[in-house]
């Protein structure tokens, strides 16, 4: 199963990429995450190892929709699911 996953500021310079397709075989966001953890160095980004989760800041978006569950690692995800994770955004 194949999902897209679209990189932003940060997430983008690390990975060189705009998006790209990443199989998964338990079509869980952890597995997802855990393939993008040992890819790319975006462990200190994306990882929070205190709580072993997402770091707070980080907006999960799956298919254009805000996900604000509290374990977001239980997510099933189902192909051709769009997902995107967005640092904070500051401004001046």
């Amino acid at each position: 199963m194949n999902v897209e996953v679209l990189y932003f500021a940060e997430f983008k310079d690390i990975t060189g990429k705009e998006k790209e397709d990443v199989e998964l075989v338990n079509n869980s966001l952890k597995e997802l995450i855990n393939i993008l953890l040992s890819k790319y160095n975006i462990r200190n980004l994306l990882w929070d190892e205190k709580i072993q989760n997402i770091h707070n800041n980080i907006s999960l978006i799956i298919n254009n929709k805000a996900i604000h569950d509290k374990n977001p690692l239980l997510i099933e995800l189902k192909e051709g699911d769009s997902i995107a994770f967005l640092t904070p955004v500051s401004g001046g």
